[in-house]
């Protein structure tokens, strides 16, 4: 079993073992496209509820001996039952803490991103310092010009300068010499463990928006320089397009999603393009995400590493396979955000980015067929006959009680839910077409317990049945 403490300033604010030292909550909000978060709540009886001082005390999480959160209080509240309650952001918010003063830069992204963590190093104590680690995120020419007359947050500056204009993350590394800054064009890390429906997921929260597609994108670069009589180079007003490589044409677009939806004009700037074939292969790439509308899948599940099992945990900045068959799902997509609970495991979520989500054909179909499905059942058996050929099922399965024992003599009722659509079928199917199964790694005791598990639908679980670590799910025949 994995080993949660939380350190105040480098002493220990909650140990499990340690019963004076309890908390009530401990929920990290991680985000891969910004900041992540910390919820952390104590009683009123803690005795170092006053260490935290917001702004100034350094909070840091550990898993075992790996740090999954360190950053700072931003405040202090407490509620009817004296409950204090801090909500907390990651140290990556040290860079909104100094400005960058106007500047004249031209070089690589790397040198960069080197002179703008320079600048903050130079304005903050030890405890915000960074250092500048791995850049994969390039640009075609490896050289970038940009400037500002102002001052501006260093952590604005970085993503107005190189986020916004070439892509990427940030992430931080922790090491033995300090905090580390990573910017990078993707993430290559994936779990061990894989999300599958019947094994460790619980829920599935499927987000499209369409009020974000477009049919046909104008792309713009950056301004054109002119050199006038006097041999002067300056700007004009005019901007780098793709009519020069581009048939003539100064957009691009998708003809399937015209035929759709029709035609949905947008428009964007690259500000660091000069070169219109550089230009064309952006607005391709930005096209095909455009077409498609923001897509996002939530998903709850029970992380097996929180369980006791010897595997790694799933993270944000992580690629993990997901596998649904009922929801068209199946593929390995990138966690852009992850919520976990680390006193109650079993609401933990993550959400999968727009980018990398592909949903089987079945579903697609699922989805325009949805509104000719009917919106009553009627008769007995004649009924599951119709939802048979025209609808699609899905299962929910409820815990009545823990996901996760933690101690000897607890127990949990699992009910299975039959649902056709938004119509629960359930009470119109016999009990014989449900089939419990355990699954924990002994294929033997395994077959044994599911054969006593045949004809329910619900049944109770005890430690007896988990003993190590073990997952459960209901097969439905209808």
């Amino acid at each position: 079993m994995s080993l949660f403490r939380v350190f105040v300033d480098g002493a220990v604010f909650y140990h499990p073992n340690l019963s004076k030292l309890a908390i009530t909550e401990a929920r990290i909000s991680e985000d891969a496209e910004s900041i992540d978060n910390l919820t952390l709540s104590a009683p009123h009886n803690h005795p170092y509820l006053t260490s935290i001082k917001p702004m100034q005390s350094v909070i840091v999480c550990k898993k075992n001996d790996e740090t999954v959160f360190e950053g700072r209080a931003l405040d202090d509240g407490s509620d009817f039952y004296n409950t204090h309650t801090w909500t907390c952001e990651s140290c990556l918010a040290y860079l909104k803490d100094t400005v960058q003063p106007p500047y004249s830069y031209k070089g690589t992204l790397r040198g960069l991103l080197e002179y703008f963590i320079s600048v903050h190093n130079g304005a903050v104590e030890d405890k915000k310092k960074f250092t500048v680690g791995n850049v994969t995120v390039t640009d075609d020419n490896d050289y970038i010009s940009y400037s500002s007359s102002g001052f501006t947050v260093t952590l604005d500056a970085i993503r107005d300068k190189l986020i916004k204009t070439h892509g990427g993350y940030l992430r931080v590394r922790y090491t033995d010499n300090g905090k580390v800054l990573d910017y990078l064009a993707d993430f290559s890390t994936h779990s061990l463990q894989t999300v599958e429906f019947g094994k460790n997921l619980l829920d599935v929260k499927i987000s499209r928006d369409h009020t974000e597609r477009a049919s046909a994108l104008i792309p713009l670069g950056a301004l054109i320089k002119e050199t006038d009589a006097e041999g002067q180079e300056m700007e004009t007003n005019r901007r780098v397009d793709i009519t020069s490589v581009n048939d003539g044409k100064n957009y691009v677009c998708d003809e399937d999603a015209v035929s759709e939806i029709g035609w949905i004009w947008t428009s964007e700037i690259w500000e660091d393009v000069t070169l219109p074939g550089n230009l064309l292969r952006k607005a391709k790439a930005r096209m095909q995400e455009l077409a498609k509308g923001v897509t996002s899948m939530e998903l709850t599940i029970v992380d097996e590493s929180d369980a006791g099992a010897d595997i790694g945990d799933i993270r944000a900045r992580m690629y993990v396979r997901c596998i649904s068959k009922l929801h068209g799902i199946d593929g390995t997509y990138l966690c852009l955000s992850r919520t976990v609970d680390y006193l109650n495991p079993a609401g933990n979520t993550i959400t999968i980015g727009a980018s990398g989500i592909t949903l089987s054909s079945a579903s697609a179909r699922q989805d325009q067929n949805i509104s000719d499905l009917s919106d009553e059942l009627v008769g007995v058996t004649g009924e599951i006959k119709t939802i048979n050929e025209q609808k699609m099922y899905r299962t929910e399965t409820y815990v009545d009680g823990v996901n996760i024992f933690r101690d000897k003599g607890q127990h949990s009722i699992l009910r299975c839910r039959v649902f056709s659509w938004d119509k629960e079928i359930t009470e119109l199917l016999d009990a014989s077409s449900f089939v419990w199964h355990r699954n924990s790694g002994d294929e033997a005791a395994d077959a044994d317990w599911d054969a006593s598990h045949v004809g329910m639908k619900y049944i109770t679980v005890t430690t007896e049945d988990v003993q190590d670590n073990a997952s459960f799910y209901c097969e439905i025949t209808i």
